[in-house]
């Protein structure tokens, strides 16, 4: 693919001047990226009408605000030890912050720009959202002997209790469409199978566990806006080495999983390696409105890969499990749904899009900045 490079230089302060690169067939333009100065962005969340990002600053403990519109920042707030993910209510005013390291959730007043609570939830809560109608917040605990979702009242900001995991290492969520379903990744240290739980949230209850065959490392997890699948970033040990060996080692090919949300539904493991170009360490991802991008930030090659969804649904809807199971080793096929690969800051851990899809933001974890990738959908 034919790539065009021009040089744009920008003054104002939190702005930093960079190559801008184009994708000729795709339509996807790196643009500036906002510099915010404080340690280790690890989560990038957007205010629900997108004029605000909120990023979590793991190393610096404690919550940047940038304004999307002139990208530069508007605050700080400092919260608890290594915070992990932000969610904001939809009226604007709320924002929840994960402190993995504290077990606690702090509760930031937007406009005021200040903790008005702090709660205390289970061992190193990485994960937070909300339900549809606002009302819960939920928060994976996803201590290495941990296996909770837990629950927050959000009119009286406490806890009101918990969802039991079918194994331990609750590492992300999500909500489906509807909302009377989540989707929980498990990322149980140990373990060469992970799962995720599918729970009906009116009762707490888990109501199907699938098995990811020869799974490691989950990361980020979303529903397709039709609720019919969940994908999540995953790696694929190669050996048969104990997991904490080949994790260390870094002994991985790099997937992402579609899942049947319907009770049985197929699996597949769709490769992000080609032969010679790897997408090591695959983190947050991001599907657009119209369910036609789905968006990987690649924390370990430094850049953001983008999919092409409908592609993908109709390999699994044509395929068996059988041939589904093969293909997760095959590095030829990802031609056949990737749309492109956009360079973006040093660890690209999260990625979030603007409430139309039109704008895609990268949390830079060893670049201390955001890239604004703009969609073709602009």
């Amino acid at each position: 693919m034919k790539k065009r490079s021009l040089f744009l230089s920008i003054l104002g302060a939190g702005l930093v001047s960079l190559l801008i690169s184009q994708s000729a067939s795709a339509g996807f333009i790196q643009g500036t990226r906002v510099r915010t100065e404080h340690p280790s962005p690890f989560h990038v969340s957007v205010s629900p009408d997108g004029g605000t990002l909120f990023l979590a600053n793991q190393s610096g403990h404690s919550v940047t605000f940038v304004d999307t519109r002139t990208r530069k920042v508007t605050g700080e707030v400092p919260v608890q030890v290594q915070p992990e993910a932000t969610v904001c209510t939809q009226d604007g005013r709320t924002l929840y912050v994960c402190n993995a390291e504290s077990d606690t959730v702090s509760v930031v007043d937007v406009g005021n720009k200040a903790v008005i609570k702090t709660i205390k939830v289970g061992d190193w809560p990485c994960s937070i959202k909300l339900s549809n109608d606002g009302m819960k917040a939920y928060v994976c605990c996803s201590g290495s002997m941990w296996n909770s979702v837990d629950i927050i009242d959000t009119a009286m900001n406490n806890k009101i209790g918990e969802i039991r995991t079918s194994d331990y290492g609750p590492r992300d969520i999500a909500i489906s469409p509807d909302g009377k379903t989540a989707a929980v990744v498990l990322d149980t240290t140990g373990k060469i199978n992970r799962c995720v739980d599918f729970i009906d949230l009116a009762t707490g209850r888990v109501t199907e566990t699938r098995v990811i065959p020869g799974s490691a490392n989950f990361r980020g997890v979303e529903y397709t806006p039709d609720g019919q699948y969940v994908l999540f970033t995953m790696e694929q040990p190669k050996n048969w080495l104990p997991v904490c060996e080949a994790e260390n080692a870094q002994i991985f090919s790099n997937n992402v999983a579609m899942v049947e949300t319907k009770k049985g539904g197929k699996v597949a493991q769709f490769p992000l390696d080609e032969l010679n170009n790897y997408d090591g360490n695959p983190y947050g991802i991001a599907i657009c409105p119209e369910g036609k991008y789905v968006y990987i930030g690649v924390r370990g090659m430094h850049r953001v890969t983008i999919l092409d969804l409908a592609k993908m649904t109709d390999i699994i809807q044509s395929s068996s499990q059988c041939e589904l199971d093969a293909m997760k080793d095959d590095l030829t096929i990802m031609v056949d749904y990737l749309v492109t690969r956009v360079n973006v800051g040093l660890g690209p851990s999260s990625v979030a899009l603007s409430p139309d899809g039109k704008i895609c933001y990268a949390a830079n974890y060893f670049s201390n900045n955001v890239s604004v990738i703009r969609t073709p959908l602009e």
